[in-house]
């Protein structure tokens, strides 16, 4: 089945719904209130295995915390084994039939990721993120099979400029705070082909206002709230696409 840009996928933040963050929990709890994906942190531990972790460390049963680039998985998982390989948490979120956006700390990570998401049949149904525009817009150059999302740092006052240059550098779309996804930068990206997405977003009228925009791709701890301030239609579930095409 395939899916445009003019579609709205609600995407679960990190510990939404007040789950534990970086568990696989998060991605469960999201699936069950409406959420039709699910945001990934990942680092890469010392011997390069991908892991879930937002902030660059897990924390051992003793309460230290360990950075994860400095041990060994087998290490990390000894100590605190709540730690969840990234390749777990795809395949639970490929068995949910849900997006994932990626937020790569490490780059040397993408050829792992991109074989595992190879493998099962989901590179297409995921996006990267956490990459500021010229960082974004050299990994698409190199890597035009991965969907990459530009990091906008505030809204530009030559909308079409920007939006121009992402399509030439061949972006999936443009990643912004709320306040920045405006109609006329949605509008922008949707004529380009461009997808777009928002930083988590909790209150109920920012939520109300990334949905009346058309933002493509929500992220929020509060899927439950989100998925009912959709319009009818939008709330129920998509089939995985096979393929997505951009108008």
């Amino acid at each position: 089945m395939y899916y445009t840009n003019k579609e709205i996928f609600v995407l679960s933040a990190v510990g939404c719904m007040d789950t534990e963050r970086d568990g696989l929990e998060s991605i469960l709890a999201g699936n069950d209130e409406g959420a039709k994906g699910c945001c990934l942190s990942v680092d890469m531990t010392a011997d390069g295995i991908a892991v879930l972790a937002s902030d660059g460390y897990c924390v051992a049963a003793d309460g230290t915390q360990m950075n994860i680039g400095e041990y060994s998985y087998a290490e990390l998982h000894q100590a605190a084994p709540q730690l969840i390989p990234a390749g777990q948490a795809i395949e639970l979120a490929r068995t949910c039939q849900a997006k994932i956006a990626i937020t790569v700390h490490n780059q040397t990570l993408l050829p792992q990721l991109r074989m595992t998401l190879r493998h099962v049949n989901y590179l297409d149904d995921t996006i990267f993120v956490g990459l500021g525009l010229v960082e974004a817009a050299r990994i698409a150059v190199a890597n035009p099979d991965l969907h990459i999302m530009g990091e906008l740092p505030a809204l530009p006052d030559n909308i079409d400029a920007l939006v121009s240059a992402a399509q030439t550098t061949g972006l999936f779309g443009l990643r912004a705070a709320p306040a920045d996804l405006t109609p006329a930068l949605v509008r922008a990206c949707r004529q380009a082909g461009l997808f777009t997405m928002s930083l988590q977003a909790d209150d109920e009228k920012t939520l109300e206002a990334l949905i009346r925009n058309g933002v493509n791709f929500i992220e929020t701890a509060r899927p439950d709230i989100t998925a009912m301030l959709l319009p009818a239609g939008e709330a129920e579930p998509h089939q995985i696409p096979l393929l997505h095409y951009r108008d």
